[in-house]
């Protein structure tokens, strides 16, 4: 060293470059390196102690704390954004919300996972079974707007709950009970329960927030766990075949997909790409999660309080379901996207209308409303 240093911490000497050590931009000595810096729980850089926020059980620097976590505003445990539950500008733990903050007769907390129902319309043998999850925020964690919407689902059967969420800032999780794509078309009031959450003041698109997850029943997807598999296999494919064209339907931003729905990466073997996926690091925020043990969700759509993208993200899927039950492997590898569209149901009107909003349905393209 061609000049004398001093620890920034303890301010000794330091006459030899070997007993120097750099942390956030500081010089430190030895001693202090070991005694007065941490690593951080989140990115894994080492700090210096002083700087850091911290409770019991975590410690972060301030970069990670500032962008990733809060306090809670009962017990002041640190708590990461994914798990943060919030009543007005007070964030709270999972624990302090379910005993300072009661949602009510109509708002269940995130864990409330009741016995399902399923749902088809009469005659319907073999079906595929569909739950939906719709995010809705901005107008309150309210129990009486809860109850309008509630009671505006669940007119005729009890199709639908609603439960508290985390990752929004003012607003609630719509769930159904497991349907037909049928009965979701014909019987379940989505139109109108949409309706009603517009008029209450909620929004969905136009948020940074929201998405609409759709899971789909295992069990309909092959009579055997190897059948399952194959095509949950081929239904991943397709996803990494077409992401482009499934990017640009799903309305979210790239940072959006990279935060909630990422992809897992394309191999021309469907396969490859399920054994990928086990041994991801990504857990439930993948554009198709496969951690849960009944069900596969599809997370990659925008939420939506359009009746028409609502119901066309749910005939997509049910049609790239169809799809990878119908076709091998090698069928999947030559299927173009326009070999795709053309073999959509005719009935699927509303999937037709927004591919040709979207300019995803060969070459038909009509005007996309405001």
């Amino acid at each position: 060293m061609s000049e004398l240093t001093h620890c920034s911490i303890c301010g000794c000497t330091l006459e030899d470059e070997a007993e120097c050590y750099e942390v956030e931009n500081e010089i430190l000595c030895q001693e202090c390196y070991d005694n007065e810096t941490v690593i951080c729980d989140h990115c894994g850089d080492r700090c210096i102690e002083q700087n850091t926020v911290s409770d019991e059980n975590t410690i972060l620097c301030t970069d990670c704390y500032d962008n990733h976590y809060y306090r809670c505003s009962n017990c002041e445990t640190i708590v990461h954004s994914d798990d943060t539950y919030w009543r007005g500008d007070n964030a709270y733990c999972r624990e302090c919300y379910d005993d300072c903050c009661d949602n009510g007769d109509y708002i269940n907390d995130y864990y409330y996972k009741p016995k399902p129902v399923f749902y088809k319309l009469p005659k319907e043998n073999n079906v595929r079974f569909y739950g939906v999850e719709l995010e809705i925020d901005g107008a309150g964690r309210y129990d009486d707007n809860a109850e309008k919407i509630y009671d505006t689902a669940n007119v005729q059967n009890e199709v639908l709950y609603i439960k508290s969420d985390g990752s929004l800032d003012e607003g609630m999780e719509l769930v159904s009970h497991p349907c037909s794509i049928d009965f979701h078309r014909k019987k379940f009031p989505w139109d109108d329960i949409v309706r009603k959450a517009v008029a209450l003041g909620y929004r969905s698109h136009n948020t940074s927030t929201c998405g609409l997850h759709v899971h789909i029943g295992r069990k309909q997807l092959g009579y055997s766990y190897e059948e399952q598999e194959e095509v949950i296999s081929r239904i991943m494919f397709f996803f990494e075949s077409h992401w482009n064209e499934l990017f640009k339907f799903s309305r979210r931003t790239a940072y959006s997909v990279d935060r909630w729905a990422a992809r897992h990466g394309y191999n021309d073997k469907p396969k490859e790409i399920l054994e990928k996926a086990k041994k991801s690091t990504k857990g439930r925020y993948a554009c198709v999660n496969i951690t849960n043990a009944d069900t596969v969700e599809i997370r990659l759509f925008r939420g939506t309080l359009k009746f028409n993208s609502f119901m066309a993200t749910l005939e997509l899927v049910d049609s790239i379901c169809q799809n990878a039950v119908c076709l091998n492997d090698d069928d999947m590898n030559k299927q173009s996207w326009a070999d795709f569209v053309l073999g959509i149901k005719p009935e699927y009107t509303e999937l037709i209308r927004y591919l040709k909003e979207k300019r995803l349905y060969v070459n038909e393209p009509v005007s996309e409303e405001d």
